[in-house]
């Protein structure tokens, strides 16, 4: 299934570019596009034990305002696939927390190639809404526990770089989660203990296309 999802998106990816590619036109003074990219997400703080990443993705709409030629404002509305995996041994032990969000970065592009514009720093603010939420058990194949234990707004800071190209354009970028999502989490008969009223915070890299 997760192989289908991969092959799906890429097709998807290359047909958009196909449709819509085209420079960011240098006598426009915005631009509104499609975005895409995998992410590697994970979960820190003090209330779950031994997280580990996990594989997931972004797919959204751009928009791109020219400020001056040192300056752009970049917003977007993305659903993000996030989560993580645990490493807490068998039966009776989460495994595996995943989360579907919507994303509303916003953020500055800092020009740093001169009067070519095709590199930019990145900075901002990314607040985020959760709209699903999934807990797995070993040895559960299904979640045990959905839409339960987590606060549904998020707001992240997020760095990146961004590289301009003829058809495309190409941004890794660092979110870290700013706000503490656990919501009274309380697993019963599962290990490792959980209610101790720590602190989750949400942390995601990701390498996005912009078309």
């Amino acid at each position: 299934m997760k192989l289908r999802r991969v092959i799906a998106c890429l097709i998807g990816m290359a047909l958009v570019q196909f449709a819509y590619s085209q420079p960011f036109p240098k006598s426009s003074k915005y631009k509104v596009g499609m975005t895409w990219g995998p992410n590697i997400t994970t979960i820190f703080g003090s209330e779950l034990e031994n997280p580990t990443p996990r594989v997931g993705m972004a797919l959204g709409a751009s928009f791109r305002q020219k400020l001056n030629k040192n300056l752009h404002f970049g917003a977007e509305l993305n659903a993000s696939f996030r989560g993580s995996n645990f490493n807490n041994g068998g039966t009776d032990a989460y495994n595996s927390i995943r989360f579907i969000y919507f994303d509303l970065p916003i953020n500055l592009m800092f020009n740093t190639s001169g009067k070519d514009q095709n590199q930019f720093l990145t900075v901002g603010l990314e607040p985020a809404y959760q709209t699903r939420s999934e807990i797995f058990v070993l040895p559960d194949v299904k979640a045990r526990y959905k839409d339960q234990f987590f606060k549904p707004f998020d707001v992240a800071a997020l760095i990146g770089y961004h590289f301009d190209f003829y058809y495309f354009g190409l941004r890794p970028s660092v979110r870290w989660g700013l706000t503490n999502i656990n919501d009274n989490l309380l697993l019963e008969n599962v290990m490792p203990e959980t209610g101790k009223n720590g602190v989750i915070q949400n942390f995601t890299f990701d390498l996005k296309f912009y078309f």
